[in-house]
């Protein structure tokens, strides 16, 4: 595979690879930047260990979304901010 490099050009050759050697390597974002998960009710209540119709009354405590417009809107939850607070 060397022979196929023409000797006049190896000098070049040895640039562009040292070149793409000295560029970083493309870094993972950190945890907290990627996507968090939203859970609904029941996945919420599991993870606190708490019954469903708690969430339910302290939605607003938890952080919930409501998907969708009026009170018929679906709640989610994020799971950063629920295991942040069963941190506290």
């Amino acid at each position: 595979m060397l022979d196929a490099i023409p000797p006049e050009s190896i000098p070049a050759a040895i640039a562009r690879l040292a070149a793409r050697a000295m560029v970083a390597a493309p870094v993972a974002p950190p945890a907290a930047a990627q996507a968090d998960e939203l859970l609904g009710p029941d996945a919420a209540a599991k993870l606190l260990h708490v019954s469903r119709r708690y969430v339910y009354v302290h939605a607003h405590e938890l952080g919930a979304i409501r998907l969708g417009k009026g009170t018929r809107g679906r709640l989610r939850f994020s799971r950063a901010k629920l295991l942040a607070r069963v941190a506290k």
